[in-house]
Parts: structure tokens; C-alpha cells; sequence
């Protein structure tokens, strides 16, 4: 019976141990900036609106990344999702919508990590309104 009780502390403070060691996952997102954002520029996508509102968003990683990055729409307040895959370093995006609310989001991974998946339309829609 003894030797059951010390089992258990030994075997609770390896597990700490390792999990202490575990580098936190780094969170790719923080390393695109909104380098711009523009009301009423034109956009091939949204005929005459004046209501269009763009973000240029710039990769600042070391790695290349796959990312995706949503823009709301003012009157429906879905975000408008675009992905782009193999983004590298200095790379600037330009994402829009026709009637824009200002609001953005942005989502990174390493290129090809197939461990974290992007959300889905209807689950941006349902967290972020």
C-alpha cells in the first residue's frame, strides 16, 4: 500500500515536468498587421459602391503561412472570409467588403499545418456578429 501512495506524486510531478517544458503555441495571427484600411475605394468586385471598406493586412512571420481573414459586411454583419494559402514574409493581402463595416478578423497557420483548421463560414457567423 505504501508504495502506491509515492507512485502516484512521482507520477504527477514527471507529468507537470514535461508539460512545463512545452513551448506555448504561438499565436500566427499576431504577426499580420493592418497595414491600411480604406472607405470608398474603388473595387472591381463591388461595381459603384461607395460603401466598400478595405484592409491591407501584411505578413510579418518568418514562415510562410496560410491565412484566412474576414471583413463584415455593415447590413448582414457576416463577415466576408477569404483565404489565402503560402503567404510569405512581407506579402500584403487586400480584403474588402461592398458595404463594410470596419470590423475585421484574421486567422494564421504554418503553411500546410494540417493540425489547425481554419473556421467555417457558419461558425464566424455565429461567434463573431
Amino acid at each position: 500500500m505504501p508504495k502506491k501512495i509515492y507512485l502516484l506524486p512521482v507520477l504527477l510531478m514527471s507529468v507537470l515536468s514535461f508539460l512545463s517544458f512545452q513551448a506555448p503555441p504561438e499565436d500566427l495571427a499576431d504577426c499580420l498587421v493592418k497595414v491600411k484600411s480604406a472607405w470608398g475605394e474603388h473595387c472591381s468586385e463591388c461595381g459603384t459602391s461607395t460603401d466598400t471598406y478595405i484592409v491591407y493586412v501584411m505578413s510579418k512571420c518568418k514562415d510562410k503561412l496560410d491565412v484566412m481573414v474576414g471583413v463584415q459586411d455593415k447590413d448582414s454583419k457576416i463577415y466576408k472570409l477569404s483565404t489565402f494559402y503560402g503567404v510569405i514574409p512581407s506579402d500584403t493581402l487586400r480584403i474588402f467588403a461592398c458595404k463594410g463595416s470596419g470590423k475585421w478578423l484574421k486567422w494564421a497557420r504554418k503553411a500546410g499545418a494540417p493540425t489547425f483548421k481554419f473556421p467555417t463560414q457558419s461558425e464566424v457567423n455565429e461567434q463573431y456578429k
